[in-house]
């Protein structure tokens, strides 16, 4: 009986591929993600336009995010959700606005931002967004 040649086990690679992406998927979320999804989960996705965040933190470690976190203001607050592919682990949630502590323009590199900072008992999370939210933003930060 002989070993299998490294020919023979190209068509395992698929399945080694998406089991790596799931334990890294899972192991990411358990640093931040899953807190506050599990503090405020949400129900449906709500109606608005959702804003791309070049980088998205929480306090853990590895949970960074880049340019694969949805943000929508709400009335009731702000709705995070993932792209689809990188779903797995990851629940929506909706953040009260109480909850959000600052919202401050910055210079990132060469670009002015938006950072928000969301801090409660879920844990912290640090959000860069474009200039393009501000009308979105301040009007339901304003009416909560």
């Amino acid at each position: 009986m002989s070993l299998p040649q490294t020919q023979d086990l190209w068509p395992l690679f698929p399945f080694f591929f998406v089991g790596m992406w799931l334990v890294v998927s899972a192991s990411i979320s358990r640093d931040g993600w899953r807190s506050f999804a599990e503090r405020y989960p949400a129900s449906s996705r709500p109606t608005g336009h959702a804003y791309v965040s070049p980088r998205t933190r929480f306090a853990g470690f590895y949970a960074r995010y880049g340019n694969i976190v949805r943000v929508i203001f709400t009335e009731d607050g702000v709705h995070f959700s993932v792209l689809f592919l990188f779903r797995p682990f990851h629940p929506p949630f909706l953040v009260p606005w109480h909850s959000v502590k600052r919202v401050e323009k910055k210079r990132v590199f060469f670009f002015e931002r938006y950072q928000l900072d969301i801090e409660d008992a879920a844990g912290e999370i640090h959000v860069i967004l474009p200039l393009s939210v501000e009308h979105d933003l301040f009007r339901y930060k304003k009416a909560a």
